[in-house]
């Protein structure tokens, strides 16, 4: 790819986000890469002051990009999985109630507070859920 010139097919304020079209695009064999990532995660006004996270792709393959961008825009990717995917009953086992909230552990909590003193981010998991009628845990 050396001497090729690449072509900015769509820009996202959350980096996370380019990521995942990179991705998206680089499974249709499209060669991508994301840019500007870095600047986002570090100082995130730096990133607003240069656009944004930048998807990018060569010349040659710009028009197919943009084809399958403007089909993310339009939510029109990921429907084929939803057919595939069966979704569990959200219902209590115990009790038959339909309010199941997620749970987050003491521990993960006390990383989250520790984290964000130093302006870090911590993903937290949604494995566990309670009941809000009858305090059941479903894992």
């Amino acid at each position: 790819m050396l001497g090729t010139v690449l072509q900015t097919v769509a820009r996202f304020l959350d980096p996370w986000e380019a990521h995942i079209v990179c991705a998206r695009l680089n499974a249709e064999d499209i060669p991508a890469s994301v840019g500007f990532a870095n600047h986002a995660i570090v100082d995130w006004p730096a990133a607003l002051a240069l656009g944004g996270t930048a998807v990018q792709v060569p010349d040659d393959y710009i028009e197919q990009a943009r084809a399958l961008v403007a089909a993310y825009h339009a939510g029109e990717l990921g429907l084929e999985a939803t057919d595939a995917i069966s979704v569990p009953d959200d219902r209590c086992p115990r009790c038959g109630s339909a309010d199941l909230r997620p749970v987050i552990p003491w521990h993960q909590r006390a990383l989250v507070v520790l984290l964000s003193l130093f302006g870090a981010t911590f993903p937290t998991g949604e494995g566990v859920r309670e009941c809000g009628t009858c305090g059941y845990r479903k894992s």
